[in-house]
């Protein structure tokens, strides 16, 4: 059987559209106005998020995000923060009861989800690795989301290329991250206040030791081509008829 979803691209948005975005399209989900939804995006200017229980005066150099034109958001979600430059954004939102989710836990919709991504990287020839359920965060200071994998999050090469985060409510499950081309490395290092520095074991280390962009491990893959990759992993493994197709990301 195949399940009728909707697919949403939306151009570049400033960091508060797309999160209201998000938002809006939960609402619509969960009171039947529409399908369950794939929504691919990217952010104009650049954005730091933040995750919904953390302190912006802790985690971020606020001066440093304005006088480099970097806006600042919330998330609804948890995590940690995450600098959203060089990316291609995407959210799943869906209801618990979907037979996608099959009323699992949340990190049985991070594993299904995880899923159709890792199917679009193979579609586009990239081998990819999932991080285990039960890696260790220890040692490490709670600064950037990309800081170490969480259970199932997708690696390339050993290093994390994709960050995601959940939010279950009124039965909807929101699940939405970032799947990286370049890593803002110089970006993350302005921004972030130095208690939030990655150290692991006592040892400063760079956030590139952890993390990479598609185009920082030599994959030349556009935005476009990522999306056509997205939209048709995620037919195959929901699977999905998507419907509200409105032409693809240009590059």
């Amino acid at each position: 059987m195949r399940y009728q979803w909707r697919l949403v691209l939306d151009p570049p948005m400033p960091g508060k559209e797309n999160m209201e975005r998000d938002l809006e399209i939960m609402e619509e989900v969960a009171t039947g106005e529409s399908a369950p939804c794939l929504r691919l995006y990217r952010w104009s200017p650049p954005a730091v998020s933040l995750g919904y229980f953390q302190d912006a005066n802790e985690v971020i150099d606020l001066a440093a995000c304005r006088e480099a034109g970097i806006d600042v958001v919330r998330r609804p979600t948890g995590g940690r923060v995450v600098l959203h430059h060089d990316e291609l954004t995407y959210s799943i939102i869906v209801p618990e009861i979907h037979p996608f989710i099959d009323k699992g836990g949340v990190l049985d919709a991070y594993r299904l989800i995880s899923r159709g991504i890792v199917t679009a990287f193979n579609l586009l020839g990239i081998t990819v690795s999932l991080a285990p359920e039960e890696k260790s965060q220890a040692g490490l200071t709670p600064g950037s989301c990309f800081d170490t994998p969480s259970a199932y999050e997708i690696q390339v090469d050993g290093k994390k290329v994709v960050g995601s985060a959940q939010l279950r409510r009124d039965g909807i499950v929101l699940q939405h991250g970032t799947i990286l081309f370049k890593l803002p490395t110089e970006l993350y290092r302005k921004v972030l206040n130095k208690d939030y520095q990655l150290i692991e074991n006592g040892k400063h280390m760079e956030l590139s030791d952890k993390a990479a962009g598609l185009l920082d491990l030599g994959y030349d893959i556009s935005y476009q081509r990522m999306t056509r990759a997205m939209v048709k992993a995620f037919s195959m493994v929901i699977p999905a008829v998507f419907i509200s197709l409105r032409g693809l990301l240009k590059d």
